[in-house]
């Protein structure tokens, strides 16, 4: 299994999270988005990460590769049957809704856009935050929405995380999530290999 990925994308971060919640190898092909290799544009035409070859079928898109594996290695599971897959889906497309358009406008934006951006995520913090449970998971339970917030967590400034935003169900679920090692360890800075 190989898993073409980007270390600081956030659709990256939540596939990787997976694999090692699953203890599920695999050899890592990480790429400079700037350069992309033909490699990619071969299994992706599109270019995009992550990208997940496993034997003869090729998976593009990061929920489609969730799902993939959760498929093929059902635990621990990431689509709790308590929630239902599909609750699962909604959930995790409504934090890419509410978050994806403003993270590259973060990482990347001029400073007024970066403004913008950073007002709009927290118009949907205050939208998202009420609805967290105790568990301060999303739905109760570990789910592949949490990785999608932690995914989104992980890129914003520190000083604009819940805790410091005073969102107490969100800081909630991130304390939860960031919580676990392998979320820290794929959604942190990337730490240099031994040689």
């Amino acid at each position: 299994m190989e898993l073409w990925h980007a270390w600081a994308c956030p659709y990256c971060m939540r596939v990787r999270v997976a694999l090692a919640e699953k203890g599920i190898p695999y050899r890592s092909r990480e790429i400079d988005l700037s350069a992309k290799p033909p490699e990619l544009l071969g299994l992706n035409p599109k270019g995009a990460v992550p990208v997940l070859v496993d034997g003869p079928d090729v998976v593009v898109g990061s929920l489609e590769i969730l799902e993939h594996l959760c498929k093929r290695w059902p635990e621990p599971p990431l689509f709790p049957a308590r929630a239902g897959h599909d609750a699962v889906v909604k959930a995790y497309d409504r934090i890419d809704a509410l978050f994806g358009p403003h993270i590259p406008k973060i990482a990347r934006g001029t400073p007024e856009e970066r403004v913008q951006a950073l007002g709009a995520v927290r118009r949907s913090m205050g939208e998202l935050d009420a609805e967290v449970p105790g568990s301060g998971f999303l739905l109760g339970e570990l789910s592949v929405a949490d990785l999608a917030l932690a995914s989104v967590m992980a890129k914003l400034p520190p000083d604009w995380r819940p805790t410091q935003l005073g969102f107490e169900g969100l800081a909630r679920c991130e304390r939860a999530v960031m919580r676990r090692p392998t979320v820290r360890e794929q959604t942190g800075p990337k730490l240099a290999m031994a040689v």
